[in-house]
């Protein structure tokens, strides 16, 4: 299988922890431009109509990520 970049670049902060609770979140970043879900988003999806707001696949996988760290919507 062909490799590319993927849309996003990691940024090494210098701050004094260097630990966050979320530092695995990137892996399912690579999952999910890995195994097509982004794209399958965008062919499935249609519910944003105009060019405004987020688009689908945004709002999907932040709801992904918010339901991995165990956040809540309410």
């Amino acid at each position: 299988m062909a490799q590319s970049g993927l849309p996003y670049e990691y940024v090494i902060d210098e701050g004094k922890s260097g630990l966050t609770a979320f530092g695995g979140l990137p892996a399912y970043l690579d999952m999910a431009w890995g195994t097509g879900l982004m794209g399958a988003i965008d062919r499935h999806l249609r519910a944003r109509t105009g060019g405004q707001g987020w688009a689908d696949r945004q709002i999907v996988l932040s709801l992904v990520l918010l339901n991995l760290v165990g956040g809540r919507l309410c």
